[in-house]
C-alpha cells in the first residue's frame, strides 16, 4: 500500500494521509464487526448498512478493493442473498487484515 500516493490522490501528505488510515481501519474493522454479526444472524438490512458505511469510507480514502469487496456485499444484501457472500464478508476481513500490516510496517521513503 502507497501512503504517499493515496494520501496524494486526495491531496494529504503522506503522514495526515497514514493517521487517517488508522482512524478508517479502527472504525472499518468496528463496522467489519456488526456486518460479521448480521450475516451471521442472517440480518440482510444490517449487513446492508454496514457494507454501505464501509464502501463510501473506503471509497472517499482510495482504497478501492475494500470499496469493491464492500459494494458485493451490499448489492447482495439488498437482494436477500446473503449466501453467496460468505466469501467476500472473510476476503473484507483479510483486506482489513492487510491495511493494519501496512499501517503497523515503518514508513519507508520512495
Amino acid at each position: 500500500m502507497n501512503f504517499k500516493a493515496l494520501g496524494e490522490k486526495i491531496g494529504l501528505e503522506e503522514d495526515e494521509y497514514r493517521e487517517l488510515v488508522e482512524l478508517f481501519l479502527e472504525t472499518g474493522m468496528a463496522d467489519h464487526d456488526r456486518l460479521k454479526c448480521a450475516f451471521d444472524a442472517g440480518d440482510a438490512q444490517q449487513v446492508a448498512r454496514s457494507a454501505h458505511t464501509i464502501q463510501g469510507a473506503a471509497g472517499n480514502m482510495g482504497i478501492m478493493n475494500v470499496h469493491d469487496v464492500a459494494k458485493q456485499i451490499e448489492l447482495a444484501a439488498v437482494e436477500n442473498q446473503l449466501g453467496s457472500i460468505s466469501g467476500e464478508v472473510d476476503s473484507l476481513k483479510g483486506l482489513f487484515d492487510e491495511i493494519a500490516r501496512f499501517v503497523q510496517a515503518p514508513s519507508q521513503s520512495v
